[in-house]
């Protein structure tokens, strides 16, 4: 995870605990260089590095889940690096 990230990962931390009974799914998304399975598994990566830290910021691993989109899931034209870049994220989504 990027050193940018952290100021996002202790929003998401804060969040979580004003609210106890809330549950994310963490969704990592790519762009479309590389294999759609080469694309899912780095998608899951980046899920999983959100996940693991919040975690360590002391929510319970139990009130998130990563999912894997890779490609899939496009918000902007994979055509060029500015899009490529909009492409490579990792959303929330509320269970």
């Amino acid at each position: 995870m990027k050193p940018e990230g952290e100021p996002v990962v202790a929003q998401i931390v804060a969040l979580l605990k004003a609210n106890p009974n809330l549950k994310i799914s963490v969704d990592g998304h790519t762009d479309n260089v590389g294999s759609p399975a080469a694309n899912k598994a780095l998608s899951l990566q980046r899920a999983k590095a959100v996940m693991q830290a919040v975690v360590k910021q002391g929510i319970d691993a139990s009130r998130l889940t990563a999912r894997d989109f890779g490609q899939e899931a496009p918000i902007a034209d994979s055509r060029i690096e500015e899009g490529r870049a909009k492409n490579r994220r990792v959303e929330l989504t509320k269970q």
